[in-house]
Parts: C-alpha cells; structure tokens; sequence
C-alpha cells in the first residue's frame, strides 16, 4: 500500500514529466521541499514497489501502475479543490492546502460518492 508521501512523489513526478515523459530526482526534492538523500530514499522504495523506473544518472519515469495511481491521485485531489471552491466557497488558496491533505485520507467509497456527487452538480 503506498503512503501519503508517496502518492506526494508520484504526483510531483507525474507533473514534472507532462512535457518530456520523465523527471529528475532533483527536481523532485525541490518541488517537495525535501534533501536530496530523502527524495532518493523514497524514490528507491517506489521503484521497488514497481510505481516509477528510476535510472542511475537520475531520470526517473512512472510506470504504468505508478502513471494510474498518479492519475487516480490527481482526479480525487481535483474533485476535493472543486467541491470545497464551488461547493463551500472556501477561498481558492485554502481549498488547494487543503486539497493536497484530504486527498490521501478519504475512502474509496467516499471518493466515488464525491465523483457522483460533483458529476451530477456540473
């Protein structure tokens, strides 16, 4: 099962490669606000987990598992921002915090409610 931050890294490297299929470690770190020595350790625990394809000079790629958990990750932390700004009017700033937290903690079935809920509103 991955983990808060994982999904965190999975995200970042999704959006890092949109353009060229593949981020850098670096970039990665920089993004997450994290030592270098931290972003390679979890990066060594997602490839393991078989989420990215990480080479030596540290271009990492998802792969086809990580790309669908990533995607999965981004489609629920939209659907929170968009029912917490259209929804309950919460500011644009907090709703993405806030967004970013309840993205990793809501059920499965909560997530499907939130789907068809936010389907049938718009």
């Amino acid at each position: 099962m991955l983990r808060y931050r994982g999904e965190d890294y999975l995200e970042a490297i999704y959006n890092l490669s949109a353009d060229s299929d593949h981020a850098h470690s670096v970039d990665v770190a920089k993004i997450l606000g994290v030592t270098k020595p931290t972003a390679f350790k979890a990066l060594q625990k997602l490839s393991v987990q078989g989420y990215i394809n990480k080479e030596n000079y540290g271009s990492i790629g998802l792969t086809v598992k990580g790309r669908k958990t990533a995607e999965e990750i981004i489609r629920k932390h939209q659907a929170v921002r968009m029912l917490l700004t259209d929804v309950l009017k919460v500011s644009p700033e907090t709703a993405e915090a806030d967004a970013c937290k309840i993205e990793h903690c809501i059920s499965r079935e909560t997530t499907k409610k939130l789907f068809e809920f936010l389907d049938n509103k718009f």
